[in-house]
């Protein structure tokens, strides 16, 4: 997901961020723990190597050659050993009584490999990013990458081995592997060949059009506990839209596209957002997902009531309706002004001028009982890079009246709505003078501890379309299989806006605006 602070995403870490220090325990001089290295040719090597309590999980650090002091205990010793071009792995674990000393020898090493059967279309380039890991309750890890990294075997229960193997050649026209080989100890032989019958099909279809550049990827992540949660491979990067054929191991995967545009200044380039979403595959099953859809806008999240006051998200002006619940756009890049009225009078104005340090809301202090109007007009914001010519979902307004008791704690008696075009291209675009069916997709859902209440009932769905922005016209909406619908007929070119309003018995509505939300050929 997006950060509001950092122009770059962060991958998630096993490592947490608190590190225990050594400061507030009282270590017996006599607990040490003398640390040797020996590198695949049996010289000594000078290493540091992290050494993790198994009880406590507190994190030290040993060098070779040294008495570490200690408290008593069992520990985890994590090492990583270079010999030319190889790297050598090793999790030990080790009670430390008195003066202790181990050996870590890297000439013990066996050598981590992964493979498909039969295996992987010509041309397709290999990687491996292995990782040995503490299996204690905050888990620490060592990792390594290519094709000459070893491992010490251990049977060890608090010592963990994940591999994460992936076959791609980045174009997202052929089909691309990854695969997780992940244990309890350290196997003595760290290899495996994964059948290609026995993994999990994926369609990822990246489109282009609303997102803020051209260029974006998508990767994988392993999920599942163990050694191997948050390795990443990347397999897709391209500058036009693709579907791509990916192929998993059974498990549960993070897949996610990120974007990277251009700054204009520097021509450094920069992740501007992006998508994450879990999947659990199983074997010889087939699954599919899109990224980059239509008609960004106001998003799921609807204005609340809480110890008398009145709240609402200003950073959800441009949520892909395909993955609802995020809080935040797809991309960092908006700015927004919501304005509260009550009695036809504005109460309350709040403005995010784009890029401010944390989320952006409107809170006001409910004195009065009756009918509000919250509007959230939002901008696309993005000052550092230059926007794809013709981009899409440029721009959104929401729109709330509902009916608040001063101390009520309650989610507002109005709907979230969300627009879906259906049958457009790889751009996002529609045929010229054909009709697109746009589903309107009502949801109401606390994404807090704040208790949605009962669903009000809808009384009536309208919608409008534009080609300019400025004129609206009026088209039909009908439920088609169950879900309220708009046909709206397409210009010849251009982009159509889209306006549509459900409202309750009661009076109240939500009314979204999406300007650009879906061209034409």
């Amino acid at each position: 997901m997006p950060s509001r602070t950092g122009r770059v995403l962060a991958l998630s870490a096993m490592v947490p961020a608190l590190l225990l220090s050594t400061g507030g325990v009282a270590l017996a001089a006599t607990n040490t723990l003398t640390l040797t290295a020996l590198n695949r040719s049996g010289a000594k090597a000078t290493i540091s190597a992290t050494v993790v309590n198994v009880d406590t999980s507190a994190q030290y650090t040993a060098k070779t050659g040294k008495a570490k002091k200690l408290p008593k205990g069992t520990y985890a010793v994590l090492s990583q050993i270079a010999t030319g071009g190889t790297t050598t792995l090793a999790g030990t674990a080790v009670k430390v009584s008195g003066s202790t000393k181990l050996t870590v020898d890297a000439r013990k090493g066996k050598r981590v490999s992964l493979a498909l059967s039969p295996a992987a279309t010509t041309g397709l380039f290999s990687q491996i990013s292995v990782r040995i890991c503490s299996l204690t309750g905050a888990s620490y890890n060592i990792d390594a990458g290519g094709d000459q990294v070893y491992v010490v075997p251990t049977t060890s229960k608090k010592v963990g081995f994940a591999a994460l193997g992936s076959w791609t050649d980045l174009s997202g026209t052929t089909d691309a592997y990854a695969v997780l080989n992940q244990t309890t100890g350290v196997p003595a032989s760290p290899t495996r060949t994964f059948a290609r019958s026995g993994l999990a099909h994926v369609t990822v279809a990246s489109r282009r059009g609303p997102s803020g550049s051209n260029f974006s990827d998508v990767a994988v992540q392993p999920v599942a506990k163990g050694c191997g949660q948050d390795l990443f491979a990347e397999l897709v990067s391209s500058e036009v839209p693709t579907t791509s054929k990916i192929h998993l191991s059974p498990t549960s995967w993070d897949i996610r596209s990120d974007e990277f545009a251009t700054v204009t200044k520097t021509g450094e380039s920069w992740d501007i957002g992006g998508y994450m979403t879990t999947r659990t595959v199983a074997a010889g099953k087939s699954y599919a997902l899109r990224f980059y859809g239509a008609a960004w806008g106001p998003g799921s999240l609807l204005p609340s009531m809480s110890n008398g006051y009145l709240s609402y998200n200003l950073n959800d002006g441009f949520e892909d309706p395909d993955y609802p619940g995020r809080g935040s756009s797809v991309e960092g890049g908006d700015k927004a002004t919501a304005t509260l009225k009550f009695g036809g009078k504005t109460v309350k104005t709040k403005k995010d001028t784009g890029w401010m340090p944390e989320m952006t809301y409107l809170s006001y202090k409910v004195k009065k009982a009756g009918w509000y109007t919250l509007t959230n007009a939002s901008t696309r914001y993005y000052p550092e890079i230059k926007y794809p010519a013709g981009m899409l979902s440029t721009a959104s307004t929401a729109t709330y009246r509902f009916n608040v008791k001063p101390k009520a704690t309650v989610i507002a008696p109005v709907y979230a709505l969300q627009m879906i075009p259906a049958d457009l291209n790889y751009y996002n675009k529609a045929k010229p003078s054909s009709t697109t069916k746009v589903t309107l997709k009502l949801t109401r859902k606390s994404w807090s501890d704040i208790k949605a209440g009962k669903n009000p009932t809808v009384k009536s769905v309208t919608a409008t379309m534009s080609t300019d922005g400025k004129t609206w016209k009026s088209v039909p909406v009908k439920k088609i299989n169950g879900a309220w619908t708009a046909v709206v007929p397409n210009p010849a070119a251009g982009a159509v806006s889209l306006r549509a309003r459900a409202t309750t018995t009661t009076g109240a509505y939500t009314e979204v605006t999406i300007y650009r939300a879906y061209g034409i050929v």
